[in-house]
């Protein structure tokens, strides 16, 4: 039997700042992704409704009816954008899982046990701008999100924040003309986190 694997859709009820950071997410992953060339939704349109929405929700912190109805309105807005992506991601993935999580969407899991993730491998490093360095990871099944840390010389590892995207993560306010170690490990699956990725270095510009 071919196993179609199904986006996720719990995009929908997420909370307004996980629903934010998500929206920006899938943006990154569908930007020049070269799998889904024909989006229902452009990129430009999805990136104007994921920052209308976070404009939404910033003015709304403080209340007021206006405010409120306005951020529902993006947020309604936003989600029947993705719920577009999302079904043409899954109609174009078909059976396959790594185009589908190179979208920046997730698949739901047919088997309810969970399984211990697999040791990210880091693909390449590339030098995005000054000051930034750009991560390529080989996406791991079932991840939730990637953990990065980094270090300079021998000193201890530091934290480099906890990232959605395999393909796209961005590790911005570094030194130029400095060389920085990496390693990554998937957050999820039985045993909650991965190995730690093989270390990989780059020279920060």
């Amino acid at each position: 039997m071919i196993n179609l694997h199904r986006v996720s859709l719990k995009f929908a009820k997420f909370g307004k700042f996980k629903l934010m950071m998500f929206g920006g997410s899938i943006v990154v992953g569908l930007t020049d992704n070269p799998a889904f060339p024909d989006l229902p939704v452009s990129i430009v349109d999805l990136k104007a409704a994921s920052d209308d929405y976070g404009a939404c929700v910033s003015t709304g912190l403080g209340g007021g009816v206006l405010a409120m109805a306005a951020q529902n309105a993006a947020r309604t807005r936003l989600i029947g954008m993705l719920r577009n992506e999302a079904h043409y991601v899954q109609i174009v993935a078909g059976t396959d899982l790594l185009k589908l999580l190179s979208s920046g969407f997730t698949a739901i899991d047919r088997n309810s046990a969970q399984k211990p993730l697999i040791t990210p491998f880091i693909r390449n490093v590339l030098r995005v701008q000054s000051e930034q360095l750009r991560l390529i990871l080989k996406p791991v099944p079932n991840a939730r999100l990637y953990q990065v840390q980094l270090k300079v010389g021998d000193v201890d590892w530091q934290d480099g924040g906890i990232h959605s995207q395999a393909r796209k993560l961005i590790i911005p306010g570094l030194v130029p003309g400095t060389v920085y170690h990496f390693r990554v490990r998937a957050l999820g699956g039985s045993t909650k986190y991965s190995a730690w990725s093989t270390p990989t270095s780059c020279m920060a510009v």
